[in-house]
């Protein structure tokens, strides 16, 4: 008979457990939201107050130290520390209050805690490129290179996006490309194009050539359009040379064979029958309102095709748009010869070659003659003489603006077989 009674007291014990136990979990959750909604509170004493709710939660101790760190009108870098402190003796094994703890105690000085601090940050999470980067950055603020190119050299191992950030900081700090490939740089492709892309950004010829010569040294194949931003910056610069050589090298690795132009041109692709790289030391083309560039090849002088441009009679064109560089040597005579055909080209300024000395800007630029109307296939040419030390010509075809009235011009341009060629040495002329 005492069953019933038995089972009726347990199932309210058991009633009673439930409801409490619901009730610790609401009360303690309305206690984690409103130390939340005190933690977001721009209010200082807010803030303390949900760390003090909730004295056990390191991240509210963490947060309160950011916040008093950071925040410019209620910064209190020594109050920040002690809040970090609590934070590290709540939670040790975190590494973010480490490295914050670590740049509070920087910035207040103390930079033998604040080592301390990082290595102890790198310590607990030895494969974090963060905690390396931090640790790195330290020691070269320190001005102990060795240690902190390790430590850089660590973190962009593990994270290579690092890279340009890497290259940076420690050629501003020590200008030395030969340090830096040693001992901070992976020899990686992605690391290698990384640095050869931040020299190309500060042009930075010098150490840009030193990277791109390690990335030659593999022999690996690349898209040589790859190169172009190189080039173009050592062009800008006035480092024919070496845009030469890594024009060579680019070709090779992307499968390109360097050919020999008919009667040693300098041009490259003078007869237009490769398909344009457009870049490097190749013809460059870009489109223009009023023209179309492309190419024929039913009328050619020789070969398959040649580069044909269709005037529309829209606009008084200065075109200019069909270009290449060319390395050439200082106090040197040279013969631009083109072909050229027309076809109803209107107005006076039909078009030409000019050639431009790069290295000179301000030098005077040479033509070909002025091809216009419709005249058959002719061979037009230009002699010259390099400046005393010029290395780099453009080769431009071009059609100025008009100043009359008819202006626009209409109709249609061939060239073809373009070749640049050094004559026999000038005889010196008695200085």
């Amino acid at each position: 008979m005492s069953t019933p009674a038995i089972n009726w007291i347990w199932r309210w014990v058991i009633f009673a457990g439930v409801v409490l136990g619901a009730g610790t979990l609401v009360v303690s959750a309305a206690r984690h939201a409103l130390a939340a909604h005190w933690a977001a509170s721009s209010n200082p004493q807010m803030r303390l107050r949900a760390a003090a709710s909730e004295p056990e939660n390191a991240d509210l101790w963490y947060q309160l130290g950011r916040y008093r760190q950071l925040d410019f009108e209620h910064s209190d870098l020594p109050l920040a520390i002690s809040y970090y402190q609590r934070a590290t003796s709540l939670n040790p094994g975190s590494p973010l209050y480490w490295m914050d703890l670590a740049g509070a105690y920087e910035t207040a000085g103390d930079a033998s805690k604040a080592e301390q601090a990082f290595r102890e940050a790198h310590r607990l999470y030895p494969i974090s490129a963060e905690a390396a980067w931090q640790l790195g950055n330290f020691l070269l603020r320190q001005g102990r290179v060795p240690e902190a190119f390790q430590q850089i050299h660590d973190a962009v191992t593990v994270d290579p996006r690092l890279t340009a950030l890497a290259v940076s900081l420690c050629w501003r700090s020590t200008q030395n490309i030969d340090q830096i490939l040693k001992t901070v740089l992976p020899d990686a492709q992605d690391d290698n194009w990384g640095a050869v892309q931040f020299f190309v950004e500060v042009r930075e010829p010098m150490p840009a050539m030193a990277v791109w010569k390690r990335i030659a040294a593999h022999h690996a194949s690349l898209a040589v359009v790859e190169a172009f931003p190189l080039l173009d910056m050592l062009i800008e610069t006035g480092h024919a040379e070496d845009a030469q050589s890594v024009w060579t090298q680019a070709l090779s690795a992307a499968g390109i064979p360097v050919t020999t132009e008919p009667g040693g041109s300098l041009i490259w692709n003078g007869g237009f029958e490769q398909e344009l790289l457009n870049g490097g030391f190749d013809w460059r083309s870009g489109p223009i309102e009023g023209a179309k560039i492309g190419w024929d090849e039913q009328i050619v002088r020789s070969g398959r095709r040649s580069l044909r441009v269709d005037f529309d009679g829209t606009a008084n064109i200065d075109f200019q748009n069909v270009s290449q560089y060319v390395r050439v040597q200082p106090a040197t005579r040279y013969r631009l010869t083109a072909f050229f055909r027309a076809e109803e080209l209107s107005t006076e300024n039909g078009i030409r070659f000019e050639i431009r000395d790069v290295s000179h800007p301000g030098n005077s630029a040479r033509f070909t003659p002025n091809v216009a109307g419709t005249q058959p296939w002719a061979e037009k040419e230009a002699e010259f003489v390099t400046g005393a030390d010029t290395e780099l010509l453009r080769v431009v075809l071009r059609r100025s603006r008009s100043e009359k009235l008819g202006n626009k011009i209409r109709g249609t341009a061939w060239v073809d077989d373009v070749a640049l060629v050094p004559l026999p040495a000038l005889a010196r002329t008695p200085q």
